[in-house]
């Protein structure tokens, strides 16, 4: 008769890990909008006054402290930077389109509005993205409230991040 072998105490705390991160997947406020639109991610990148060139991702980066930004301090900023590109991923099923879907992308601080874009959203690449991109002007100081809207008809997605920049002198 074969023998059973109980799962060791490795094996269910795998299980209950898969399972949680399955109730947090699932739980998510980017969940498809109909027709399986949704907002796969938001990317912020420094623009470097001295090189033309572009940064990495400073949204959620551990490797980047934004601190005096304009002036090319802070760890892991290349040089100076007074304006900021956001990247937004929406995912859709390939080669397709909603009528009617719009993505409505806003960036404030405390006492600015840096955008406040309505961007009608048009056609999936062949891996099922559509790219969105946003220019903001005069970055640096001041944390950047960022949220990112799909909207189409009455529902709505709504992703939000923080660009944590900060001055001293």
């Amino acid at each position: 008769m074969p023998r059973l072998i109980e799962p060791s105490w490795r094996t269910n705390s795998l299980l209950l890990g898969v399972a949680c991160l399955a109730v947090v997947l699932l739980s998510s406020n980017a969940r498809p909008q109909s027709g399986g639109f949704a907002i796969a991610g938001i990317e912020a990148k420094l623009f470097y006054s001295n090189s033309g060139r572009f940064s990495a991702n400073i949204l959620g980066n551990p490797k980047i402290v934004l601190h005096n930004a304009p002036i090319g301090e802070g760890v892991g900023v290349e040089g100076p930077s007074e304006n900021t590109l956001l990247l937004v991923r929406l995912q859709g099923p390939p080669k397709s389109e909603l009528e009617g879907l719009q993505l409505r992308v806003t960036a404030t601080t405390h006492e600015d509005t840096l955008a406040d874009r309505q961007i009608e959203v048009g056609i999936m690449n062949t891996a099922g993205n559509y790219y969105a991109a946003c220019w903001l002007d005069d970055t640096g100081c001041k944390p950047v409230a960022v949220t990112v809207e799909l909207i189409h008809g009455k529902e709505h997605q709504k992703v939000t991040a923080t660009i944590p920049f900060e001055c001293s002198e």
